[in-house]
């Protein structure tokens, strides 16, 4: 197979052995793959990975085929799998598989390659098949999509309305879920005019320039029925006091920090942002205002099954998320383009061009 191989710094297109199905894995052919922020978070890692190996031990530094969001058609099913899906039909997954050694994840691993390249596997128990309806470039969005549901369902403690700190993939994929689902108003904040003009699109109510205005001093045009500090409560009031819904979606160093000094009292803060960085937050200042801290992981198969549906009835405003394509040639020109070009969302790779 044709792969694009990340190995330290490069990333460069070679001929590779096709990929062996490990148990339960059904073989694909991927049609369109995206790459994303843990994608770029990876590649640093394998930078710094690669720099602890002396120079006569290079050749050691693992590869890894990267690619966790794609969606595919079906070469093979190995006997034995007991599954509803044939050949030829076009699925998405989850990027995920359970061994003995843990959970693994699909284009993040040396040992489990994804979907930058001509073929892939994936459990089946985990891939769903793509409705005729869904075209495969908005399929390969159901990944990033049910990041940003599950970070939305996640924020229960308050119904709305809603802050999105960061407008990329994840921070617009939770601008829809709330929007769809009627949990207003939602304020948007980034730095990138094309981003802001998505979360428009997406149907943010307030969109922010950071460098006009601090979403931080912005909280009282949400117009919210925000409440004090406990001890100023009023004597007779009863039940949970509401508060904002905050979602941290950028992963830039010192963000959370500005979040848990600023945010109103009693609101809940979603960290959604890839932070493989050490963040320095001061408790006290949650404490006193009573916050609601919580990190977001993934998704949960359902939520995944949901977006895929959610897919085919809004595909208008989920094709705002794509910025480019491009054949799989040029991947590593995408992921250098996307590290460092604001106006690019989501790329997709063609793995077959």
């Amino acid at each position: 197979m044709r792969a694009a191989v990340l190995k330290g710094e490069t990333i460069c297109v070679e001929t590779m052995p096709d990929p062996t199905p490990k148990a339960g894995q059904i073989v694909l052919k991927p049609l369109c793959t995206g790459i994303c922020g843990s994608d770029l978070s990876l590649r640093k890692q394998m930078v710094d990975l690669a720099s602890s190996f002396p120079e006569d031990q290079q050749q050691m530094v693992p590869a890894i085929v990267p690619g966790h969001e794609f969606s595919a058609e079906i070469v093979d099913i190995p006997k034995g799998i007991e599954t509803d899906l044939r050949a030829g039909d076009r699925v998405t997954g989850l990027p995920f598989s359970h061994t003995h050694e843990g959970m693994q994840t699909i284009g993040l691993s040396p040992d489990y390659s994804g979907g930058l390249a001509s073929l892939a596997c994936l459990d089946a128990v985990r891939s769903f098949r793509i409705p005729d309806s869904v075209p495969s470039d908005l399929a390969a969005l159901t990944e990033p999509l049910s990041v940003g549901l599950h970070a939305a369902n996640l924020a229960n403690r308050n119904h709305g309305p809603g802050m999105v700190i960061g407008c990329g993939p994840v921070g617009l994929a939770v601008i829809l879920a709330l929007t769809l689902s009627g949990r207003g108003p939602v304020m948007a904040a980034d730095f990138s005019p094309v981003r802001r003009k998505a979360a428009e699109a997406m149907g943010a109510d307030i969109v922010i320039d950071p460098a006009e205005s601090s979403p931080f001093e912005r909280w009282d045009d949400l117009n919210a029925t925000l409440y004090p500090a406990s001890p100023l409560l009023a004597r007779e009031f009863r039940g949970r006091p509401s508060g904002l819904n905050v979602f941290e979606c950028t992963g830039v160093p010192g963000v959370l920090n500005q979040i848990v000094t600023s945010a109103p009292p009693h609101s809940h803060v979603v960290v959604a942002g890839v932070c493989p960085h050490d963040e320095t937050i001061t408790p006290l200042e949650a404490i006193i205002r009573e916050l609601t801290l919580e990190f977001s992981f993934a998704y949960r198969p359902e939520e995944f099954a949901a977006c895929l549906n959610l897919i085919g009835e809004h595909p208008v405003r989920v094709r705002h998320l794509i910025s480019s394509q491009r054949p799989l040639d040029e991947t590593g020109a995408a992921f250098d383009a996307l590290a460092s070009n604001p106006s690019e969302i989501k790329i997709l790779i063609n793995p077959q061009g």
